[in-house]
């Protein structure tokens, strides 16, 4: 199992560091001590869990600077959105601190045969695979709830960012958390599947492509351990034409640009209807081409690179493709002149089906826009795509949008702002977008046994 993880550096295309992988023989080690953990943490009171939790939250906090330094250099968003992602990531962790026990709470049932209730007990180690666009918020909603609900947890991080993997346990280690709690596992995702089938893991949660997903729920599934999956997404954003025009710009700024376009709930395709399309069209490419798109690490910087050379030019294949098929190419649609993984960013419309651009997900900055009559050709674009994990609508007549929201095949709809994330809030898709919910209270209760008690008359 055995081999080198390599961090390289997308706005220079350098190699940073290079790490040995774990063997087989200490990945197994560590899910042991992750395992004989359990034992005694699953009795563990709620403030002795809690009170770790918030020192791992404040060693966030404290170590920001370094912290989102790492993000940068390993996956190349600016500095500054990396900071906030820091932020976010110790919020996460402190509302799960705050919120497992009454979240966790014994559910009373009626019954006419005695008392009974529900007890939610965690059950076991816990594998996350997680992905490199969010390196520290996507483990943070998945390791806070479930250590707080009394499971322990080993981590397998993207392969590009192990140095995100080794400051995230790192925390764990400041904060004084007991050996075995927390585990970043440094490894190839060709190894996953033996991980998985270890007999001490007893749940998976993967985010991450479609084509992952189906391969960690397959061995999950032969193995009956449950899984959460948030896969990929091609999120519709509808602009009706009593939109307000300046909530649909920060919602294309934030909801398409944002980690260059690297997010599963990004605004993938823009659906306006023709009486604001001009206007629209107008505003944001304007905005597009003054971009400052750079050196991640100034701060004038609005935009960083992509995150590989293979995912620059999986970009270029589906605008070209798109292009040669009769999409128009307002602006961008090319490599810049730079050292590292740079795309202009990028405007498509007159998509149509048979086009990549409207086929695939685009996992970065290309913006994608649809003129529509009316409602029903925007839920047509909308719903047709093999994905359902948000959607958003932009209109000032609420009542209507919440109808509208109604007929959207996702797991979330937002009305005039971006799809986005909040600890509060569930979060996960349906359809190729995956199955299970991650933050809230939803997010706790995905791996705990809800365990009935029943006491007779």
């Amino acid at each position: 199992m055995a081999s080198s993880i390599r961090t390289l550096n997308p706005a220079t295309g350098k190699i940073e560091k290079e790490f040995d992988a774990y063997s087989s023989e200490q990945i197994n080690q560590y899910i042991d001590d992750a395992n004989e953990l359990y034992k005694t943490w699953r009795f563990e009171s709620f403030e002795e869990r809690k009170a770790i939790m918030k020192r791992v939250a404040d060693e966030m906090r404290k170590q920001k600077p370094r912290l989102a330094a790492l993000i940068t250099t390993e996956m190349g968003k600016p500095l500054k959105e990396s900071e906030i992602e820091i932020d976010y990531s110790a919020n996460i962790i402190e509302y799960y601190a705050d919120n497992a026990e009454k979240f966790l709470a014994n559910t009373p049932l009626e019954t006419e045969k005695g008392t009974a209730y529900i007890v939610s007990e965690p059950i076991g180690v816990l594998l996350g695979v997680m992905p490199w666009n969010f390196p520290f918020s996507q483990i943070a909603r998945f390791a806070g709830p479930h250590i707080m609900a009394g499971n322990t947890v080993v981590l397998k991080t993207a392969s590009n960012i192990p140095q995100c993997g080794i400051a995230f346990e790192e925390m764990f280690t400041a904060a004084g958390a007991p050996k075995g709690l927390y585990k970043n596992l440094l490894m190839s995702g060709k190894d996953t599947d033996k991980i998985i089938e270890n007999p001490k893991i007893v749940g998976v949660s993967l985010t991450g492509s479609e084509a992952a997903g189906a391969q960690v729920a397959s061995i999950a599934g032969k193995h009956v351990k449950p899984s959460v999956l948030e896969l990929g997404g091609s999120d519709p954003m509808i602009v009706l034409d009593d939109a307000d025009i300046e909530k649909v710009m920060s919602g294309t700024i934030n909801g398409r640009l944002r980690n260059a376009g690297q997010a599963c709930t990004s605004s993938k395709r823009i659906i306006v209807q023709e009486g604001i399309y001009d206007e629209y069209l107008k505003k944001i490419t304007d905005h597009v081409n003054k971009m400052v798109v750079g050196d991640p690490t100034q701060p004038e910087t609005e935009m960083g690179p992509v995150s590989s050379e293979n995912a620059l030019e999986g970009l270029l294949e589906q605008i070209s493709d798109s292009s040669k098929k009769g999409a128009t190419v307002v602006t961008g649609g090319k490599r810049l002149e730079k050292d590292g993984f740079f795309l202009a960013p990028t405007i498509l419309t007159d998509l149509k089906p048979g086009m990549k651009g409207y086929d695939e997900e685009i996992f970065g900055p290309v913006v994608c826009i649809w003129k529509v009559k009316d409602i029903e050709e925007a839920l047509q674009i909308a719903n047709d795509t093999p994905y359902g994990l948000g959607a958003s609508i932009y209109t000032e007549n609420v009542a209507n949008a919440e109808k509208i929201a109604r007929r959207i095949d996702s797991g979330m709809v937002y009305v005039n702002k971006q799809v986005s994330s909040s600890p509060e809030l569930p979060f996960g898709g349906v359809k190729h977008s995956g199955y299970g919910r991650e933050l809230s209270k939803a997010g706790i209760l995905e791996f705990v046994n809800k365990k009935l008690i029943m006491i007779a008359k």
